[in-house]
């Protein structure tokens, strides 16, 4: 089995940067989008394993992102994580942790959210991450 394709969406560049090169450096292949719009192309055009969604996102936030991903792609929404530097309210982690893989508080610790991915991965249950490492 080839390599697991991961769709990481943040509007931060830095974000994506450190992302893209951690998750690549763990042997994934990995596509990055700005925006939700840019997200959703992707998706259209490729298969993803997984992916790791911003909440805050200029276009439309992710939980707007993440229905419209459930309509396209079931089995790649369900293998999604949040993430948010933000305060969530109750229902929005209700929504998480009905529809999708779970929600990642930023700040993390990278090898906390590569353990939360491969958990994704591997169908496991994925417990919310909240040490600190990586900043919103």
């Amino acid at each position: 089995m080839g390599r697991k394709r991961i769709l990481v969406v943040d509007d931060e560049k830095d974000i994506l940067e450190i992302l893209t090169e951690v998750l690549s450096t763990a042997g994934f292949e990995v596509d990055a989008a700005l925006s939700a719009q840019e997200a959703l192309e992707r998706i259209r055009d490729t298969i993803y394993d997984a992916a790791i969604l911003d909440f805050n996102l200029p276009d439309m936030d992710g939980v707007m992102l993440h229905r419209q991903i459930r309509q396209m792609d079931r089995e790649l929404a369900g293998k999604t994580l949040f993430m948010s530097g933000m305060v969530q309210s109750d229902e929005n982690l209700g929504y998480y942790a009905a529809r999708s893989a779970g929600f990642v508080s930023k700040p993390f610790q990278v090898d906390d959210l590569l353990g939360s991915l491969l958990g994704v991965l591997g169908n496991r249950k994925v417990l919310p991450v909240l040490d600190e490492d990586v900043e919103d």
